[in-house]
């Protein structure tokens, strides 16, 4: 009587080494994506928001502003105190409420009017405002890595159009 085969077949190891492979992958994707994709999705759903509250000032004829701190952003609205008096306040709802960008390791740098704009540490100030005719304040915000060294711009067009790019 033969002795029976031992080991695997081929088909086995093929099987053990696509699992290996799935797993993997799908560790890589858990942990997070490369510096460039984290910034890249970043500045687009700032795009997407900043849209948001550009339409909300279309249709309520009321202004919007995005005010930027230093590791964040925040969208604004005016509020009457009294008759006389308006002030900005942070929209708390979502998606337009605060978000900051310091766990994602990403710093910001606006320029407006060719010249760099100081940024505090909170975003309560309106730096962009968003018109009921659809015009936006001209400006241009990088998104920086600290460590990758990837940056990306955004830049807002007097006409309320929005767009990026990717610097490196």
């Amino acid at each position: 009587m033969a002795a029976p085969a031992r080991g695997f077949t081929l088909f086995e190891l093929l099987v053990v080494l696509l699992i290996l492979g799935l797993v993997a992958g799908f560790a890589v994707l858990a942990v997070g994506g490369a510096p460039s994709r984290v910034i890249e999705q970043e500045a687009r759903r700032m795009v997407e928001l900043a849209g948001l509250a550009r339409d909300e000032a279309l249709l309520t004829g009321q202004e919007r502003a995005l005010g930027f701190s230093r590791d964040g952003y925040a969208f604004l609205e005016q509020v009457l105190l009294d008759d006389d008096r308006v002030t900005w306040v942070e929209v708390e709802r979502t998606p337009l409420g605060p978000r900051s960008l310091e766990r994602l390791g990403l710093e910001l740098r606006l320029r407006q009017q060719n010249r760099a704009v100081p940024l505090d540490e909170r975003a309560d100030r309106p730096q962009v405002l968003f018109n009921g005719a659809g015009e936006v304040t001209p400006f241009e915000l990088e998104l920086r890595t600290a460590q990758a060294g990837a940056v990306l711009r955004i830049t807002g067009l007097p006409d309320g159009r929005l767009e990026w790019e990717t610097l490196r």
